[in-house]
């Protein structure tokens, strides 16, 4: 068979607008030594959505791929940043043989799919993943590389560096932490996680110290302690709910949709410490094509169709009753949802006010 022939099957399955997926993927695994590098790579690569944003079914189907495929693959991903792609670009030995080639590449896949998993953050599981990759030295300077190279990576590859908690780890990690304090977001609240995984060293235990005592410090000026105080819940040190109501109630007992949603969360913890939100089925009164309504949080007012204008947080009931005049509705308010760290009768009044 020529090199510049391709399988027949291969061929009718790049040709398809909407391939079988199943019958393209037997066929990747199977490739042959002499098929066409290229067009064959164009086959890998509809496996990874555009947006790059699950890896998965590429990680798992393509580890058995020829060496002059995988090259074609590499050049074809030359220009894309994006941490996956770039980890899995550092990883693989390029230089070496065809054996090599395909070893490191098998090697990368399967660091890349170690590093999204769906394990708990803090699962022996995922703690094992971690630590492999951590122990593996090609994998964790590919790490290291994309992390100095990437403003926005996984929290797991920073895991990996606070598990290996070397000079060179510690470098790349530490820039991420700076522009979390200045910015002192929500990033500040993420890495404080990479702790469940991290070594106690004095230089990590120093890091997260400093970060624990900027979100204290923030945590205990945010206004929702204000609003327990001005509620008459006293002085807690962490102070949060959410609450979800519907409205508009629609279909029989077998089947039950609403057309109008709001939600509702308050939170001492974090950066934006309120957010108030209510939506509604689209003007075609689809059910399932939801519009935002009224969009407004403690950084402003972001959307407002119904014109209610924005509220002080004592007057969140108030906003919600004249949202419901607005929609022509009533919130089922003995239905609602309300989830809070407030406990007891403290909890009974809480839901009492959110009814108004």
């Amino acid at each position: 068979m020529s090199r510049r022939r391709a399988p027949e099957d291969l061929h009718a399955l790049l040709g398809e607008s909407n391939p079988d997926w199943e019958r393209l993927i037997k066929a990747l695994k199977k490739l042959p030594e002499d098929v066409d590098p290229m067009l064959a790579a164009g086959a890998v690569l509809r496996l990874i959505p555009e947006d790059r944003s699950y890896l998965g079914s590429f990680g798992r189907h393509c580890q058995q791929l020829p060496a002059p495929v995988i090259r074609a693959v590499l050049e074809r991903l030359a220009g894309d940043v994006r941490p996956a792609v770039y980890f899995l670009r550092e990883s693989v030995d390029r230089e070496g043989s065809d054996e090599a080639l395909r070893g490191s590449w098998r090697m990368a896949l399967q660091g890349m799919l170690d590093l999204d998993v769906t394990y708990g953050w803090g699962s022996k599981q995922r703690k094992a993943k971690l630590q492999g990759l951590a122990e593996n030295p090609v994998l964790l300077q590919a790490i290291q590389t994309v992390v100095v190279a990437s403003e926005e990576v996984a929290l797991d590859m920073l895991a990996v560096l606070t598990i290996d908690a070397s000079e060179a780890s510690l470098d790349a990690l530490i820039p991420h932490v700076e522009r979390a304090v200045r910015s002192q977001g929500w990033e500040l609240d993420r890495l404080e996680d990479l702790r469940t995984h991290a070594r106690s060293t004095p230089a990590l235990d120093a890091l997260f110290e400093r970060m624990e005592a900027l979100l204290q410090a923030r945590r205990a000026r945010s206004p929702a302690l204000e609003l327990a105080r001005e509620l008459g819940f006293g002085e807690p040190e962490v102070f949060w709910f959410r609450l979800y109501a519907t409205g508009g109630e629609e279909g029989d007992g077998q089947s039950m949709t609403y057309r109008y949603h709001c939600h509702l969360t308050v939170d001492s913890r974090a950066p934006v410490w309120f957010r108030f939100s209510m939506s509604s089925w689209g003007p075609d009164g689809v059910p399932g094509r939801i519009v935002s309504v009224f969009d407004f949080d403690s950084e402003g007012l972001q959307n407002d169709t119904l014109g209610l204008g924005a509220c002080a947080p004592s007057r969140f009931p108030e906003w919600m009753a004249r949202a419901a005049k607005q929609l022509r509705t009533e919130w089922s308010l003995d239905q609602m949802s309300v989830m809070t760290s407030l406990r007891g009768r403290q909890r009974t009044r809480l839901v009492e006010w959110l009814k108004g």
